[in-house]
């Protein structure tokens, strides 16, 4: 089953994140400060039919990676995070 992921990587920000059949996963957006906007478009493409029966999985977040309260970091300061395998 084809999902649309929406996490919180390391730095603060939101990501959503296409995960195929196959296991594949796909960058589909970065760098939100909320989820809002990601479960929005997710559904949209969903409703779009071009995604069969896909579901949205929001993660919960990191609890101790950075507080909710904290900013997310300065662009200078942003790493790109290593690549991971879906379900693992």
């Amino acid at each position: 089953m084809s999902r649309f992921h929406i996490t919180r990587d390391e730095t603060g920000y939101f990501q959503l994140t296409y995960e195929n059949d196959q296991g594949e996963l796909t960058l589909v957006s970065h760098q939100f400060d909320t989820p809002t906007q990601l479960i929005e478009d997710a559904v949209q493409m969903i409703e779009s039919g071009e995604f069969g029966s896909a579901v949205v999985v929001i993660d919960p977040g990191r609890r101790n990676a950075r507080s909710k309260a904290a900013a997310p970091l300065a662009s200078s300061e942003y790493r790109r995070p290593a690549p991971r395998r879906a379900g693992g």
